[in-house]
């Protein structure tokens, strides 16, 4: 049985400790918000959205360095529903498979899959983000595709079509009809490569959600 002196000693230790780790808790979290999309913060992108925006840049690099895969680099500006006012402080959260096809999840919750991210866009509604080409869901003729989901003040999170690729053998004359008069705002992505990396540019027009609201 411990006396009043190892008491005090055991009290006196767990308060020191206990004090180290308050101090530790806040540094922990702003070292995890400072990657994007690594394997080692996979809930960073959902994090620094929904509380806090003001820390999300408008350019994410959403794969670790070495992934496999192809480079790929996607950009664009966000408008206003008038489709030609740039808007500022709008999040884009996107997540995808990897080069073979696969989601890497926890859960089944797609959007947490390991390749994901959130970027908020600048004061000239620029985006941008960095990743590979992710592959068709295997055993499929599914094209290659990223999920996407666009929310901002006044603008409930909602998903917009997902990015698909011109030369993807995979998309059909119906989807290229679909989308063949948007022009720059067209989810059919026509990419260039150049110096070994993919490049592809996606407007989006902005709107209030109906049926492809998520909620949150």
């Amino acid at each position: 049985m411990k006396n009043d002196s190892d008491q005090k000693h055991t009290r006196r230790n767990f308060l020191r400790e206990a004090s180290l780790f308050a101090l530790a808790v806040p540094l922990i979290e702003v070292s995890a918000f400072g990657l994007v999309g690594c394997n080692r913060a996979s809930s960073y992108s959902r994090a620094t959205s929904a509380e806090n925006p003001g820390n999300t840049p408008w350019k994410a690099t959403i794969v670790a360095e070495g992934e496999p895969g192809e480079p790929l680099i996607v950009s664009g500006t966000i408008y206003a529903p008038d489709g030609r006012t740039p808007l500022e402080g709008i999040s884009l959260f996107v997540y995808q498979t990897d080069k073979t096809g696969r989601y890497t999840t926890t859960g089944g919750d797609n959007r947490n899959t390991r390749i994901h991210g959130a970027m908020r866009t600048n004061a000239e509604g620029r985006y941008e983000f960095r990743t590979i080409r992710p592959g068709s869901y295997p055993g499929s003729r599914n094209p290659q595709h990223i999920h996407a989901y666009v929310s901002g003040p006044g603008y409930p999170e909602y998903w917009i079509d997902e990015y698909h690729f011109d030369d993807d053998p995979f998309i059909d004359e119906e989807m290229r009809r679909k989308f063949a008069a948007q022009g720059s705002f067209s989810s059919i992505l026509t990419l260039k490569r150049e110096s070994g990396v993919w490049r592809g540019v996606r407007d989006i027009k902005i709107e209030r959600c109906a049926r492809n609201c998520t909620g949150h």
